[in-house]
């Protein structure tokens, strides 16, 4: 599993802190703010078992094909993770209900 760092703590503290001021200003209320926190965590999680995925087949590929091809699979790969990354975003931020 991969080690998170300090950033990775603050980053999340961060978000906290942001979510707490949004709910503490009536923006969003505690069951949005959970989902959000939720869903923090759960792309975390995600993005470390991608990331421990793919690092073997990065290397497998960049041994059996070379480093070119290995970067662009990489690179599709990536961006595949990202649309699937912000289409899941986008469906939980659209149940979140803010004040008029």
């Amino acid at each position: 599993m991969i080690q998170r760092d300090d950033s990775d703590a603050a980053n999340r503290e961060r978000w906290h802190q942001t979510l707490d001021q949004l709910h503490d200003t009536q923006v969003i209320d505690a069951a949005d703010q959970n989902s959000l926190i939720r869903h923090y965590d759960e792309r975390a999680r995600n993005l470390e078992q991608e990331l421990a995925r793919i690092a073997p087949e990065y290397l497998r590929r960049v041994r059996e094909d070379g480093e070119a091809s290995a970067n662009q699979w990489l690179a599709e790969t990536a961006t595949a993770m990202g649309r699937r990354d912000a289409a899941e975003t986008r469906q939980v931020l659209s149940g979140v209900s803010t004040a008029d």
